[in-house]
């Protein structure tokens, strides 16, 4: 009867995924151009929940300003940024949990009942969303201010948090078993292709070129040069960083005199859901661990984009691959869930060792029973931002006369139009998320 439940607890453990199917609503409902139909989910979960307010809140926000209520959206985004910065005023604090993700849980309980902190790219990408909403809401003022965190904020995270990852990474080198390092290893080659246009996850290039063209327009050139440098750093291969870093350090001011400056950012897709998988882990009598992966591991392959602005069309410049940023959080959290799911089927391995030395059947049995039980219960934690796009685009037009436009972006044999109306001096940023039926625009201005 053991043999038995032991083959059948085999089959049931080996490749088991699953998903979180409210969460595939809402990004249902946002293909098909319906994303106010999943506001109420993301809001339940900001108001309701004990562990994932803070992922409720960003995807509330980002539900909203995907619907069209850029004014619910700030208030969210607000919430976010407020629920993941502490903002003093020496130095904000980045609360980010236990970097690494090592520190170890109940064992009993699986990842999924611990506080979700965001993660550095979704705390980075709240941030850049609370700017455009702000700039929506004609409150240039407030997205001035949220643009200097921003610095502060991705200053913080390359000098501090890289750090930490490898002082985790070691932690977790030193409690891992063989079995938990192997795991560890294939899924980081699993996820290669999909993490491999990023070095980290929180270098984010289109929110320093964002802060550097607010900075710009407000006239304060020296921020400005310091945040396109950075983004023609992170992203050197884009010639809109490119042409803005060289600008910077040329000293040369934008719009050209007598002439508006447009900048365009295209959002589109959707970043891939994590799934929950079961590996079987043969050190302990075959109980599982529960880790979070990926079902679509490929790299994130842009749209051919091309905008229409003075001249005929000119090709939009990849900028930022989310689902990179999305692998490599993954990668980086992995070495701290392997070491917990390790010594959770530790104990249970434990358990069934002591009650197997006693040599009374039944309750071997019975042990044997609630350890498949729980195992078979249990699921990884495949918490994080499902409504964000796979990645985003950037184009730009330094010199283009005043007058009224209708901006023509062709997406792979399709037009969007945007109506944008320029005067002297005027700059302006266009923001396209087309990520599924119906593409959402927004025009901003950056310009005093």
């Amino acid at each position: 009867m053991t043999r038995q439940a032991f083959c059948l607890l085999l089959v049931a453990l080996v490749g088991c995924v699953s998903v979180d199917e409210d969460a595939c609503a809402a990004r249902e409902a946002v293909r098909a151009g319906a994303p106010a139909q999943a506001v109420a989910w993301a809001e339940t979960v900001a108001a309701e929940s004990v562990y994932s307010k803070s992922l409720g809140t960003v995807e509330a926000g980002r539900l909203a300003l995907l619907a069209g209520d850029s004014a619910k959206a700030e208030r969210w985004f607000r919430a976010a940024v407020d629920s993941a910065v502490d903002r003093k005023e020496s130095s904000p604090d980045i609360k980010l949990g236990d970097v690494g993700n090592t520190v170890l849980a109940a064992t009993v309980t699986d990842d999924r009942t611990r506080t979700y902190y965001l993660a550095p790219y979704e705390i980075n990408l709240a941030l850049g969303y609370g700017i455009l909403a702000e700039l929506m809401n004609g409150k240039r003022e407030d997205a001035l201010v949220d643009a200097r965190l921003a610095v502060y904020i991705q200053d913080s995270l390359a000098k501090t948090y890289g750090a930490d990852l490898q002082k985790a990474a070691a932690s977790s080198d030193a409690q891992a078993t063989s079995a938990g390092a192997r795991v560890c290893a294939d899924q980081s080659a699993a996820l290669r292709e999909m993490m491999a246009a990023t070095r980290n996850s929180w270098e984010n290039p289109v929110l320093w070129w964002l802060t550097g063209a607010l900075f710009e327009a407000d006239g304060e050139t020296e921020m400005a040069g310091q945040s396109y440098r950075k983004a023609a750093a992170c992203r050197p291969d884009n010639p809109v960083f490119a042409k803005a870093a060289a600008r910077a350090d040329a000293n040369v001011r934008t719009p050209a005199r007598g002439c508006a400056k447009l900048l365009v950012l295209y959002e589109e897709g959707l970043v891939p859901q994590r799934e929950a998988l079961k590996i079987p882990v043969p050190i302990y009598t075959a109980m599982s661990i529960d880790i979070p992966t990926y079902g679509d591991k490929t790299a994130y392959r842009p749209n051919a984009v091309a905008i229409s602005g003075v001249t005929n069309l000119v090709a939009a410049a990849p900028a930022l691959d989310v689902r990179a940023l999305a692998a490599r959080d993954l990668d980086e959290r992995l070495p701290g869930v392997v070491v917990r799911n390790i010594t959770r089927a530790a104990v249970q391995a434990g358990a069934q060792a002591a009650v197997n030395a006693n040599g009374n059947g039944y309750a071997q049995l019975a042990v044997f029973a609630a350890n498949a039980l729980v195992s078979a219960m249990r699921r990884a934690d495949t918490r994080s931002w499902v409504t964000l796009p796979d990645g985003q685009q950037v184009w730009s037009e330094d010199a283009m006369p005043p007058g009224a436009y209708k901006l023509g972006v062709a997406v792979n044999g399709r037009t969007i139009s945007v109506p944008v109306t320029l005067a002297a001096g005027d700059v302006k940023l266009v923001w396209i998320a087309d990520c599924g039926a119906r593409a959402q625009t927004a025009v901003v201005s950056l310009h005093p």
